[in-house]
């Protein structure tokens, strides 16, 4: 606290070194006033602020399971590519979680099949003992569970494919490759849903053709489903009706696969995007949550300046208006943009105060993720108007110099800058405005500026009084 307290004096007395500087070389030799020529120059307005700096293109990584760290190939430092594995579980657990899911699927898949081959086959028995036109329409009811069948098997191999891409797409986390490939994957399971509906449905129309074929035939018919229910394997489904349920098993198991496989694949932390690693919070043995944040990487790119405004003025400020950023530590400033203003105020803010950010398309290395900086931010500018010094305007006055008095004219102020001022009216250029006087006694701590300021010397004190 003692560093700040005196890095603060200095500035102010730096400060008031240079005004005097600016004052006496506008005065004249014996002169008890120090004065400031009004001149034809440009005014820039601005907010100041403060706040912190992040990255635009920054990830933060994290597992899609919970469990235990298992390895960590990086530090912080390294220099890291899209889809690099940065991390691990230890995935005994979740592996064999897929290894059963997967088995469970096998068996779903295969008791269904037995259940569609068994209808199948009812059907062509039957269709043997029908006349040659019943056996025409058996033969095409018959095409038509095979193609249901390729259909159901084509949209199921199809959905397989888009699960692996999904597992590697969503392996650290969620983004727009990730968000793309789960579309994907449930419309192929949608695919997969619908063609399955229709081989149930074209085997239950089949079995339903085949008993309204003939009254007379329906004792064979119940005959041959009989025998070939027995064939099948006792697990499996032996009609219409267990074909509905085995597909209704294979539904089940496919989810069941596809959830073990997705916290499978959140076992990785997988780098999407490449730059550097900024921080790394588990080491291995560490237990972790999913979504628990576990690496940083900043990859090149923008940076943004995260600040609050008052209120009273934030009606000043708009997208799109320019500002001038400069990271803490340095005295070099870079160009920013205001790209959002929020429309809340912020919650954390000690008063009322309103969210705004500012961008800087192309930010130094002094722009770290984390760091701070000063924001001034732009919102009038005048070019070539008349200026005089920013400290020669007490509220909508100033004293000019006629002869050796100081009278004070009243002028309408237009854009304020840091160090000068526009004067729309009231004075013209090359009148000489009045900043001390030198005659005014020293202001005592509880006085407050009122006039002129009496300057004690180069860079001494200044005291405000009236004109005389």
């Amino acid at each position: 606290m003692k560093i700040l307290s005196w890095v603060a004096v200095a500035a102010v007395v730096v400060a008031a070194g240079s005004a005097g500087a600016l004052a006496l070389a506008g005065a004249e030799s014996g002169s008890r006033y120090r004065v400031a020529t009004a001149s034809v120059g440009d005014v820039s307005q601005t907010v100041a602020t403060s706040g912190t700096v992040d990255r635009v293109n920054r990830a933060d990584l994290s597992f899609g399971a919970d469990g235990t760290v298992a390895s960590v190939a990086v530090a912080q430092g390294d220099q890291v590519s899209v889809g690099q594995s940065l991390a691990a579980l230890d995935d005994g657990a979740p592996q064999a979680a897929v290894d059963e899911a997967a088995a469970e699927l096998a068996s779903a898949q295969a008791s269904l099949a037995a259940a569609a081959e068994s209808a199948d086959s009812s059907v062509s028995a039957d269709s043997s003992e029908s006349a040659d036109s019943s056996k025409a329409a058996e033969s095409s009811d018959s095409s038509q569970v095979e193609k249901a069948q390729t259909a159901a098997s084509t949209a199921l191999a199809a959905a397989h494919a888009a699960l692996a891409a999904q597992t590697t797409a969503c392996a650290s986390g969620v983004s727009d490759p990730c968000a793309k490939a789960l579309a994907a994957t449930m419309s192929a399971q949608e695919a997969v849903s619908a063609a399955q509906d229709t081989l149930s449905t074209v085997l239950a129309e089949s079995a339903a053709q085949s008993a309204a074929q003939s009254a007379a035939q329906s004792a064979a018919q119940s005959a041959a489903q009989s025998a070939a229910e027995s064939a099948a394997p006792p697990s499996g489904p032996q009609d219409s009706g267990s074909v509905a349920d085995g597909q209704a098993a294979v539904d089940k198991a496919r989810a069941d696969l596809v959830a073990a496989q997705q916290a499978l694949g959140g076992t990785t932390v997988t780098a999407t995007v490449a730059g550097t690693v900024a921080s790394v919070s588990a080491g291995v043995g560490d237990a972790v949550t999913a979504g628990q944040t576990v690496v940083v990487v900043i990859g090149a790119g923008a940076a943004v300046v995260a600040t609050t405004v008052p209120v009273e003025r934030v009606a000043s400020l708009t997208v799109g208006q320019a500002a001038t950023v400069t990271p803490t530590g340095t005295s070099a400033t870079v160009s920013g943009t205001v790209t959002r203003i929020g429309a809340l105020p912020d919650p954390d803010a000690e008063s009322v105060a309103y969210p705004v950010t500012i961008t800087v398309a192309d930010p130094p290395p002094t722009m770290a993720a984390g760091s701070t900086a000063t924001v001034a931010i732009v919102i009038a500018t005048a070019k070539a108007v008349l200026t005089v010094p920013t400290s020669a305007v007490h509220g909508n006055t100033v004293s000019v110099l006629t002869g050796d008095q100081s009278v004070t004219a009243p002028v309408t102020v237009g854009a304020v800058g840091p160090t000068r001022t526009e004067i729309k009216a009231g004075i013209e250029a090359g009148d000489q405005v009045v900043l001390a006087d030198l005659d005014e006694p020293l202001p005592s701590g509880d006085q407050q500026p009122t006039g002129p300021m009496r300057m004690n010397g180069p860079g001494g004190g200044m005291r405000s009084g009236p004109p005389k």
